[in-house]
């Protein structure tokens, strides 16, 4: 008795040679996940379907019976080995520091826009019946609470939680698939 649970997706780096372990979740007898299944070798997405995975089975294994569980497909991703980009560190510091800047002057022109310095000196006044001597007084306690309230936010969801961006991401994945992918025959 063969259990074959496929997989959603896998990734193989061309020149590899596709395994039914790479595309599936297997119960069965000693080295079934070393069966190689049929995958062109070229770069794109494949479908590997069921019956793809029945036959080759069957070739293989005569006299087991064949239980297939979960989807009934697996899209195969062929990519191209990555290389190391020393590039890498560099490009994502400056992604890094544009996206700062971008935040930073975005807050600026909110402030400016709305007159923050005279609206923190009113709610200053309103809450000590006092006005302000200094302006530090009120604008360091603000902008930490803004970076900790932007930290917190980004920082304590649980990992196990999904966002709704991972929601529309595996959608859009989950579509591109269906679009693209080739059959493997």
């Amino acid at each position: 008795m063969i259990y074959v649970q496929l997989s959603n997706r896998a990734k193989l780096e061309l020149g590899q040679s596709l395994h039914l372990g790479d595309a599936a979740k297997l119960i069965g007898p000693h080295g079934v996940e070393n069966l190689r299944l049929p995958c062109p070798d070229q770069q794109g997405i494949w479908k590997l379907t069921a019956l793809h995975v029945t036959k080759a089975l069957q070739a293989a294994y005569p006299d087991d019976a064949i239980t297939l569980m979960g989807a009934d497909v697996c899209y195969v991703h062929r990519v191209k080995a990555l290389r190391r980009d020393p590039t890498r560190p560099l490009r994502t510091a400056a992604a890094f520091l544009i996206l700062c800047l971008g935040g930073t002057l975005g807050l600026c022109w909110f402030h400016a826009d709305v007159d923050m310095p005279r609206a923190q000196f009113a709610v200053y006044e309103a809450l000590t019946g006092e006005k302000p001597r200094d302006s530090r007084l009120i604008t360091i306690p603000y902008a930490a609470g803004v970076a900790l309230g932007v930290a917190v936010f980004y920082a304590l969801p649980s990992r196990r939680a999904t966002t709704p961006l991972e929601v529309k991401l595996t959608e859009y994945q989950s579509d591109m698939e269906q679009t693209e992918a080739r059959d493997i025959d």
